[in-house]
């Protein structure tokens, strides 16, 4: 069975989604644990009482199926509203240090700049963390590609950081390079892999990423272009 994810994920970041889809929080269906395994004695069988396994089983199965997340809960809804703690019983960002790519993506930034820069990447990535991973590439082309359209991002290939995170989510001055390693980072949060294409040459770079069907997706703010890996890819400005 294919899972699915939520695309309302919790409700501090609901709020962000919210405002843009019109939703709000107390419209969404809430999780009761001990109502989901009341109800499901079968899922109690293999989840016990432990609420973030209950509320995993929801979201990997229990959407598809059909099943209640609360009595007052929609059947199979996949708009939920979601407590801070329940949202952390079944998501936590990677780490800084942990990150896949720390040392691609850090680059010249000092420490408390990388830092600046992974906190701001983590606004993007937390409303989207439950998510499928064709919304999550969305979301995190989407949020890159708005700073460059209100026209709070100049394009350099020359100021400090053009080409790192820190210089695009904090500086707002990035190149295409920038872009892609903003990208990266809120890739690696998620803990999605990727490929940084044409990195550290002097040509347009993109990331390029695995799906669950075995095709791959660009995400690409600069590129104006999030979806299928169309064959060839190119910037369509080069």
């Amino acid at each position: 069975m294919k899972k699915r994810y939520l695309r309302l994920a919790a409700l501090t970041a609901g709020v962000l989604l919210a405002a843009q889809t019109g939703l709000s929080a107390a419209a969404l269906s809430t999780f009761d644990a001990a109502y989901y395994a009341a109800q499901y004695p079968d899922v109690a069988a293999v989840c016990g009482n432990d609420e973030g396994a209950l509320l995993r089983h929801y979201l990997d199965h229990g959407i598809d199926e059909g099943r209640k997340p609360s009595a007052d809960g929609i059947a199979g809804d996949d708009e939920l509203s979601l407590t801070e703690a329940q949202f952390s019983s079944v998501w936590s960002p990677v780490a800084i240090n942990k990150l896949a790519h720390y040392k691609s993506l850090k680059r010249k930034c000092t420490d408390e700049e990388f830092a600046q820069a992974y906190q701001e990447a983590l606004k993007v990535v937390t409303p989207l963390a439950l998510m499928s991973r064709e919304d999550q590439l969305y979301g995190i082309a989407s949020a890159l590609r708005a700073v460059v359209d209100d026209g709070s991002m100049a394009y350099s290939m020359e100021a400090n950081h053009y080409n790192d995170p820190y210089g695009y989510f904090v500086l707002r001055t990035a190149s295409c390079a920038g872009c892609a390693r903003a990208t990266a980072l809120c890739l690696d949060i998620l803990g999605i892999p990727y490929e940084h294409v044409n990195e550290n040459q002097y040509s347009h770079q993109w990331c390029r990423v695995p799906m669950e069907d075995g095709g791959y997706w660009i995400c690409d703010a600069f590129g104006l272009y999030c979806g299928p890996e169309p064959e060839p890819y190119q910037h369509p400005y080069f």
